[in-house]
């Protein structure tokens, strides 16, 4: 399975790193290059980021599309993908979890990480992967992370065309967001991003911040009274979906942390 990391082209040093990992696990990459907050013009930046339920920046606005392009890709080329960002800290086992999820179907969408907060999930797994060593989970409501999925060419085309359908947002509220996804989560976690691994006791060399929270936005903006209402309804319409959401699968589901081994790192 092809394995596309999303690397900045100032961000070197990660990108170095990343190939000093791949080369231990005896795994390629192919590099896709991130969309930064210079590829887009004002007037772009003004017409995407101002209808979810809040502004976004301009780096989460260029996080965002840039896994667009991963997902593109995937549709190109019809075949299921590894979408990381470079940041990523990945298990020993990744390359033996690869080869077993090439080989299942009817699956939109598999998150390989955790970030930190409670997942809703099937009470009992679906598949088991590198030698009984990890399981698949069905998802039913996540909040959080991007740093590490396999994407499917379904799954593309689902978040492609809900694009068609609501506002764009960040990534990871985007995706979890899509409910039509064959989603599956991955136990215990197969990466972390590398500022979550002293959460867990997981041992890195290299801790990187969220680029997101390093680059400041370069436009200001003023919202009108009537713009801040407008978010502040779509927030709640947001909440209640979700509200409905988790009464749909109460009994079926448990909110619950999923499981990191430090011990698989």
């Amino acid at each position: 399975m092809k394995i596309l990391l999303i690397n900045l082209d100032q961000s070197i040093d990660r990108l170095d790193q990343q190939r000093i990992q791949f080369k231990d696990l005896d795994l390629d990459f192919q590099r896709l290059p991130a969309v930064s907050i210079h590829d887009f013009s004002e007037a772009e930046y003004k017409e995407m980021a101002f209808n979810g339920q809040r502004p976004m920046k301009q780096s989460e606005l260029a996080c965002f599309l840039s896994h667009k392009k991963a997902w593109e890709y995937v549709v190109e080329h019809n075949e299921p993908c590894v979408v990381l960002e470079d940041d990523a800290i990945l298990v020993k086992d990744f390359k033996k979890i690869l080869n077993d999820l090439t080989q299942l179907n009817k699956i939109d969408y598999v998150n390989l990480e955790v970030h930190g907060r409670k997942k809703t999930v099937a009470k009992k797994s679906t598949y088991s992967l590198a030698d009984n060593n990890f399981n698949l989970l069905e998802i039913y409501i996540d909040r959080s992370g991007t740093g590490g999925y396999v994407l499917y060419p379904t799954g593309a085309k689902i978040l492609l065309d809900f694009m068609n359908k609501r506002a764009i947002g960040l990534s990871d509220e985007f995706i979890h967001s899509c409910y039509e996804l064959k989603a599956y989560q991955i136990e215990p976690a197969a990466l972390l991003q590398s500022d979550k691994c002293p959460e867990y006791a997981v041992p890195c060399k290299y801790i990187h911040e969220s680029v997101i929270a390093q680059v400041k936005n370069k436009l200001n903006f003023d919202l009108t009274a009537n713009e801040k209402s407008q978010f502040k309804m779509r927030r709640i319409k947001t909440q209640i979906q979700l509200g409905l959401r988790q009464l749909q699968y109460l009994g079926i589901g448990v909110k619950r942390e999923i499981l990191v081994d430090p011990h698989k790192f």
